[in-house]
């Protein structure tokens, strides 16, 4: 009896440690529907598939492949997929707006097209023709509306179901098909068939593409699992542009084997030029886009008049339901537990961060006391003498989180990191004497300083394993080092290196040349405590753009001052007049094409003015001149009053007449200064600099006086309403675009054919 009873307790005591050994936490399975075959087009969710993006936020993802007859948005709504994939921000069925939410644009512009024969040139000469399309792209796409504005419809043309196919066209059985130009137009060249393009964009209608969305019911249940799953899928686009051979390998071995390498590699440089990368940071939502798809479909009448623009965006949706962002119980009972949070910062990162006098400065610090007014527990910052030293102290456990830094995967192994909060552009600085710098792997051999801990000599070792880095211990020591010869360079982000210049290196440092990548800086959490993560990325999206941008205005200052060396310049002189001499024939012809392409891609094909992709590039310059210097710019958003009518009347080769004159007649009556462009449709944007709000009123009210008495051919008198705003200091470009449409849409309501400024609206 003796004997059993020690067996049993034997066999109890070995069992213990079995019962006591942690069990991993499963994976949360979700899935998201695609809205085609696998190929490049979903090449950021495979990467974050396949390089374990998901996987490390908690995730288990399935990756769907479209199948014939899969109704995506209803498979959504009805919760039974996560999320899915749609071709428009703004989900349309039987004239109604859907309930979904948007969580990501990645493709800042669509690449659905018309394909036709070389003769049809012009929309209106589809008008008897055949054209194959999906029913979604014939009624609610950028092609439906361009389609829709040339009253091209079943009544006086044949549409037949897409068959996904280039064989009808290139068998001549259609006139016209809906293609990507990322997909068809390789298979047409490769069969050296003939085609000409009708892109929407360049009439005026532009949409975005592979739109990320969920039900609104997932969102707000499931917030947190959202987030990670966004952030993961970013995560995932950021890798896969950054490695797109890579992504293709694995994309055709293990997804789409009967599409080639060659066509892969295609389809993944037509997919960069959609991301838009110089204006927009991935998977940027663009409200003003969405808005302007609004209205273009309720003016068309494509969608019932008593449909109103709901919340359609995650973040907003967000901030409407801030009560589901609260702290959970566990997450309250972890933070009681917890006592306090020990903060590892860079000492010396200005303005981002850096110990000043015993005390915590910097942007990074006022995220932290933002946090502060929300955490029952204290933050408490642990001081260090290098960056270095906090890595350290965070593999240690003797810290809980990095204020500021970017993932890497050696960080991933001790810490997960949250939304990234800053984005900005990596530089190189050198001594003022070198010239500069194309590709980083060109001085690659020389010795180039970074930080020791930073995340970018993690990038460039892996890109160029015979890089010579230098470790430093700071900016200032690897900026010293740079102006005494020791070093070639020195690499950082831009926005501290320019403080540094500005403070101690001016007219010794200049900024040389610029890398590829992007730094993306998050608060990083120790991985061996997730309710951390989800705790400070809840934090993060409850900071509004207004508390942003104070935090912002009261830490960023440029200065731009310029030295004179008469010795440099003659020798840079010397220099440029034998290159010039060796390829100056070359150089004028390489010039000559550029200066065609940029003016083709930034040019509006109907009237020759600047696009909307050229006006966002000049209303991102004047809003970073007016933060800088306060510089005043004006901004006038104008609408041809009942243009609809004037092409029922007359048709729209009449109406792109009216167009095209009414283009001629603005310009003829603005400043050399002003930039004029067609912001969509009939409507069009100037953007003033130098001009506020008085002088920009009198500005659009010259043009609506002229407008009234300029008799137009065929029509007669046309006007227009105009909505003025400008910039000010709690006015952002994006703001003021808003505010004036508003504007705009007054006018239009009180009568039309006036002017009404913002500033009404604000007041």
């Amino acid at each position: 009896m003796i004997r059993t009873i020690i067996a049993i307790i034997f066999i109890l005591c070995c069992g213990l440690p079995l019962q006591a050994q942690a069990v991993p936490t499963p994976l949360e399975q979700v899935t998201l529907q695609l809205d085609w075959k696998y190929q490049f087009q979903y090449a950021g969710f495979i990467m974050a598939k396949e390089k374990g993006f998901y996987a490390r936020q908690g995730l288990d993802v399935s990756l769907l492949e479209y199948q014939p007859g899969t109704d995506i948005v209803h498979s959504v709504l009805s919760r039974q997929n996560n999320y899915g994939i749609h071709n428009a921000s703004l989900v349309i069925s039987d004239r109604k707006i859907l309930p979904t939410v948007l969580l990501a644009s990645y493709f800042q512009r669509s690449p659905l097209v018309l394909i036709t024969r070389p003769e049809i040139t012009s929309p209106t000469d589809l008008a008897g023709k055949k054209i194959m399309g999906t029913s979604d792209e014939m009624k609610y796409s950028s092609l439906a509306l361009l389609l829709n504005h040339y009253h091209i419809n079943v009544s006086n043309s044949t549409v037949t179901g897409q068959n996904f196919s280039v064989d009808d066209f290139i068998a001549g059985k259609i006139d016209a098909m809906s293609a990507f130009l990322s997909n068809q137009t390789y298979l047409l060249n490769q069969n050296h068939i003939a085609y000409n393009i009708l892109n929407p964009a360049d009439f005026g209608f532009i949409m975005s593409a592979v739109n990320l969305f969920t039900s609104r019911e997932e969102a707000l249940k499931h917030p947190d699992r959202t987030r990670h799953f966004l952030a993961a899928s970013n995560q995932g686009w950021r890798y896969a542009l950054d490695h797109p051979e890579e992504a293709i390998q694995i994309i055709h071995k293990k997804y789409a084997p009967g599409k080639s390498l060659d066509a892969l590699r295609y389809e993944a440089n037509v997919t960069r030029e959609m991301f838009l990368l110089d204006l927009y940071p991935i998977g940027t939502v663009n409200p003003e886009l969405t808005s302007l798809t609004y209205k273009q479909l309720l003016s068309r009448n494509m969608i019932d008049s008593s449909e109103k623009l709901p919340v359609f965006q995650f973040d907003e949706l967000m901030a409407h339901h801030r009560e589901d962002t609260d702290f959970t119980p566990k997450e309250r009972d972890y933070l009681e537990q917890k006592q306090t949070i020990r903060v590892c910062v860079d000492p010396e990162w200005m303005p981002f961060e850096g110990i000043i006098n015993g005390q915590h400065c910097g942007i990074a610090a006022d995220y932290l006391d933002l946090f502060r007014a929300q955490l029952p527990i204290p933050l408490e910052v642990v001081q260090t003498n290098s960056w270095q030293e906090s890595i350290e102290a965070a593999k240690e456990r003797r810290c809980d989180i990095f204020s500021l830094a970017a993932e890497t995967p050696g960080r991933n192994a001790y810490m997960d990191f949250t939304h990234p909060y800053v984005t900005l552009p990596v530089v190189i600085a050198t001594t003022m004497d070198k010239i500069f710098i194309e590709e980083i792997g060109d001085i690659r051999h020389q010795p180039i300083g970074v930080v020791r801990g930073y995340a970018i000599a993690e990038e460039l070792r892996s890109r160029h394993p015979d890089i010579n880095i230098v470790d430093v211990e700071s900016i200032s020591d690897g900026l010293k080092r740079v102006e005494s010869g020791e070093l070639y360079c020195y690499v950082d982000n831009l926005m501290v290196i320019a403080e540094q210049i500005q403070k101690k290196f001016t007219g010794v440092i200049k900024i040389s040349g610029r890398l590829e990548e992007k730094v993306a800086l998050a608060i990083g959490t120790r991985n061996d405590e997730p309710e951390l993560h989800t705790v400070f990325d809840k934090l993060i999206h409850t900071v509004t753009p207004e508390q942003e941008q104070e935090i912002y205005n009261r830490w960023v200052s440029v200065k731009q001052e310029m030295g004179f060396n008469n010795a440099l310049l003659w020798k840079f002189f010397a220099v440029v007049v034998f290159i010039a001499g060796l390829f100056g024939v070359h150089y004028y012809q390489l010039r000559k094409y550029n200066s065609k392409l940029l003016n083709l891609s930034e040019t509006d094909k109907l009237t020759g003015l600047y696009n909307r992709l050229k006006l966002d590039k000049i209303l991102d310059e004047q809003e970073q001149l007016h933060q800088r210097y306060q510089t005043a710019c004006g901004i006038i958003l104008f609408d041809i009053d009942h243009f609809k009518q004037v092409n029922d009347t007359f048709g729209h080769p009449v109406g792109d007449l009216v167009l095209k004159e009414l283009a001629e007649l603005v310009a003829n009556n603005i400043r050399n200064t002003d930039h004029l462009g067609r912001w969509g449709g009939e409507e069009f944007l100037i953007i003033a600099p130098s001009s506020d709000y008085s002088e920009t009123i009198q500005l659009a009210e010259k043009l609506l006086i002229a407008l009234r008495n300029h008799p137009f051919e065929t029509v007669g008198k046309v006007t227009a309403s105009f909505g003025v705003c400008a910039l000010r200091r709690d006015l952002t470009a994006t703001r003021a675009i808003s505010l004036a449409d508003k504007a705009l849409y007054q006018a239009k309501s009180e009568g039309r054919n006036r002017v009404i400024s913002c500033q009404e609206l604000i007041d």
